[in-house]
């Protein structure tokens, strides 16, 4: 695409002209309205996304001449029954270009477009994609891509400064990108992103890789804050991997796709099953030894503090639970639907203090296991609590009256008392044990083995505390307990510190003490719990896992995404590569490959692509280079009268798709073109400031302050994954080109740079400008209209302003802005 007169891009503004894609719509489905049963499981395997991945053959048909590469075939085959013929091969400066910007998102070098243009060896193109894919640009450019599947983001929500940061996420950020440039094969790819810390041998550096887990939104101040979290990354983990959005099956069965409530809650086992360590593990230093050892010092000071005050924290629970027995019986009574006489939450404040969260449930679980094992002691509760509340009193003169082998203390005690209701028989349980904590006798001291021994669920341990306090921090109706507010501090103070850390740490998680039997939550409702549900893998892919998970099952789950025998994942990441590549995919839905996503294009080609990806050691680089070298991604952009009243979608790849910069390829290469680009690799994330010149991966991602003018160029937002980023054409964009001081800055440092200081006269500099904006020379009219334009000056500094104006005209332009 040739630019247009700087003049009239300069003076009157350039419109920003992007082509339009359209994407397939899904066909029309009718949402369910019952149960998922087994049966419809058994016959969705049979839809395209969940059949096995086969080594598809190239069709037969006339080959076209420039067929380069078998998936070539699969894409002629389809214009051939289209009525289509592909597009010439583009220009050998057209190649150059769209390779660069796909493989390292910056535009080639003038030399560099040059050495291949002059290159007439059979190989010269497989060298430039060579070269790209070796370059350390590359996984800055690809890693990008991923970290918007990721939702990467440096901050949690609104709140203060220091609880906003999450200190570590940059170090996920740069395992990504490091990934990409090692071309660490996906599946292993996969695997270490879920479950790094479950692999027996793996670098220290790969537990960075589970930022993919917690970078993600905290739902700060929201009451079910710990079951939102746990949902996204449900839906991070299904549509980033598998290409099914596995969160909306939260409060029912999914609506379109086999994924009942029942996987939902197997998945959220797993993943509850899971906790961020406070004391994060080191990766490596950044600093000289003293620096590094007065900042561990202090954040050791600050470690003991949460050492001493999960233990005080302890001691006060446990303390609770035995001051507390004729309470937590109450609210066991109280939460059972039989003898419950409140509505909504029942509250955990009670006249003598305030009851431990997750505390009654203990006691509940103390009664499971008295009637298990049918102890004496609780012998009468058992079958107190089946009695109705209406009609209890006479009900139970007759169970007390007629009841035999109780321990000798109940039956005493509720001789001697007319029980009113079900509370009524808490009250005196819990009076008896607290008389056990008292006494020095034979039946005091079983009482107290049974409610506080070893093999009771009453008595709680230190782990618990700690995953509690964590949890619990992001409660809003628990954060005013002056436990949990102190917690909350300690740990505000040691992010604060860990923000300006000079030791890298990861954001990783590790196992809980125990791992979490998932219920249904019926409607979603934490308080409504249905049938358990094993952890395990979702049921439509059992022919991958059938296994229900003896531990968490986070390692097993990795294990089974990344399988050979996993229909979706390689079919999702091929699709992904394939649509930044041609701007849209064979899936044009990249994250929902069900009911409601769109069906691919070519599947026969999707198979092909899946298949010979596995095939070469799940290798991206590998992908990338078998992609590029096909007849298909060398057409030419133009668009030709005939194909477009066929097919103006582009939907059988009868061309390449011109396509606009994204906003950090556009940035950046201002920024190169002016010869400023700072391209280190990896460190803190740096706020994206006028004067910032870091590479836009680099750049603070602030979840919460998303500055306008990256939402004005559909920059993701990190609150979700985001598979495909909207692609608008406004106004704000067009005026940032002509207005920002940005761009005004790039265009001036770009009449600084030596070799336009340097030239002999303005033909040699408006040539200069050329070949560092658009890396070739300008024709005999465009030299005419810039030497005319420069030309208008009266004075020195008039001069430099004109230059400086015809700089940025450049900038604006659509060779500029569009690659072809």
């Amino acid at each position: 695409m040739k630019s247009v007169s700087p003049f009239a891009i300069f003076f009157i503004g350039c419109l920003l002209v992007g082509s339009v894609v359209a994407v397939d719509q899904p066909a029309q489905v009718v949402p369910r309205v019952k149960k998922i049963e087994t049966a419809e499981i058994e016959e969705s395997r049979a839809r395209w996304p969940f059949l096995p991945v086969e080594k598809t053959k190239p069709p037969q048909f006339a080959v076209d001449s420039r067929s380069r590469q078998a998936m070539d075939q699969f894409v002629f085959a389809k214009l051939q029954q289209a009525g289509l013929q592909p597009n010439p091969q583009a220009d050998k400066r057209t190649l150059i270009r769209r390779a660069s910007f796909d493989l390292i998102g910056l535009s080639p070098t003038f030399e560099d477009v040059e050495s291949f243009v002059n290159d007439a060896s059979p190989d010269a193109f497989a060298k430039v994609v060579d070269r790209l894919l070796s370059s350390p640009l590359h996984g800055q450019r690809w890693g990008r891509h991923w970290l918007d599947v990721a939702r990467y983001s440096d901050t949690r929500e609104e709140s203060t400064d220091s609880e906003r940061r999450f200190p570590f996420a940059y170090t996920y950020r740069d395992y990504v990108i490091n990934a990409f440039n090692l071309d660490k094969p996906f599946d292993q790819f996969v695997i270490e992103q879920i479950a790094a810390d479950r692999m027996k041998s793996v670098p220290r550096e790969s537990l960075a890789a589970l930022g993919f887990l917690t970078v993600g939104r905290r739902f700060q101040g929201n009451a079910d804050a710990a079951n939102l979290v746990i949902d996204d990354r449900i839906d991070v983990v299904t549509r980033g991997f598998l290409g099914l959005t596995g969160a909306c099956a939260r409060c029912h069965d999914h609506k379109f796709d086999p994924i009942p409530t029942a996987d939902y809650y197997s998945l959220y086992g797993i993943l509850a099953s899971m906790e961020e360590p406070l004391d994060k593990p080191e990766l490596r230093c950044s600093a000289d030894d003293e620096v590094v050892k007065n900042h561990l010092a202090e954040r050791d000071k600050m470690l003991r503090e949460v050492v001493t005050h999960v233990d005080s924290v302890l001691a006060a629970a446990n303390q609770r639970m035995r001051n507390f027995p004729v309470e937590h019986l109450q609210f066991v009574v109280n939460s059972s639907p039989r003898h419950r006489i409140t509505t909504g939450d029942i509250p955990l404040d009670t006249p003598r203090g305030l009851l431990t969260p997750g505390a009654p449930a203990r006691w509940e679980k103390l009664l499971e296991q008295s009637e298990q094992t049918h102890e004496p002691f609780f012998a009468l509760w058992h079958k107190l609590i089946l009695l109705p509340r209406i009609g209890f009193a006479e009900k139970a003169k007759s169970v007390i009256a007629n009841a035999h082998d109780f321990h000798p203390w109940v039956a005493q005690a509720f001789a001697e008392h007319n029980l009113a209701s079900m509370l009524d028989a808490a009250e005196t349980y819990g009076h008896l044990v607290e008389r056990a904590l008292k006494e020095n006798s034979t039946e005091a001291n079983a009482i107290r083995d049974l409610v506080y021994g070893a093999s009771s669920p009453v008595p709680i341990a230190r782990v618990e505390i700690e995953e509690d306090l964590g949890r619990f921090l992001t409660d809003r109706r628990l954060t005013q307990r002056s436990e949990i507010a102190r917690a909350g501090e300690i740990r505000g103070k040691l992010d604060a510190l860990e923000t300006t850390s000079p030791v890298q740490r990861a954001m990783s998680v590790v196992a809980t003490a125990l791992p979490v039997n998932p219920h249904v939550l019926v409607r979603g409702n934490a308080k409504q719990p249905g049938d358990a549900v094993p952890r395990r893998f979702p049921q439509v892919l059992s022919n991958v896992d059938a296994r229900a998970y003896a531990d968490d099952g986070r390692l097993e789950l990795a294990q089974a995404i990344a399988n050979l025998k996993n229909p979706l994942t390689a079919r999702v990441i091929v699709n992904r590569v394939w649509q930044q590549h041609f701007g849209q995919g064979i899936v044009t839905t990249a994250d929902n490959f069900g009911a409601m996503g769109a069906p691919p294009t070519h599947p026969e080609l999707l198979d092909h692509l899946a298949w010979w990806f596995m095939e070469h050691g799940w290798s991206l680089k590998a992908l990338h280079r078998y992609i590029l070298l096909s007849s298909t991604w060398q057409q030419s952009s133009h668009a030709r009268a005939d194909a477009m009243e066929k097919d103006a979608a582009n939907q059988w790849l009868w061309r390449m798709n011109p396509r606009r910069l994204e906003f950090e390829p556009m940035r950046d290469a201002m920024l190169e073109i002016a010869g400023r680009l700072d391209a280190r690799f990896g460190g803190v994330s740096e706020p994206m400031t006028g004067n910032s010149t870091r590479r836009a991966v680099y750049n603070f991602t602030d979840r919460f302050r998303i500055p306008a003018l990256l939402r004005n160029f559909d920059v993701a937002n990190p609150d979700t994954s985001i598979a495909r980023r909207s692609e608008t054409l406004v106004p704000q964009q067009s005026l940032f080109l002509m207005n920002s001081a940005f761009v005004r800055e790039q265009a001036a440092a770009f009449i600084r740079r030596v070799e336009f200081v340097r030239a002999a006269d303005d033909e040699t500099r408006i040539k200069t400008i050329y070949q560092l904006a658009y890396a070739r020379l300008p024709d005999a009219e465009e030299l005419q209209w810039c030497a005319e334009f420069v030309h208008g000056a009266t004075n020195a500094g008039e001069a430099v302003k004109q230059w400086v104006n015809l700089a940025q005209a450049l900038l604006l332009a659509n060779e500029f802005v569009f690659v072809n």
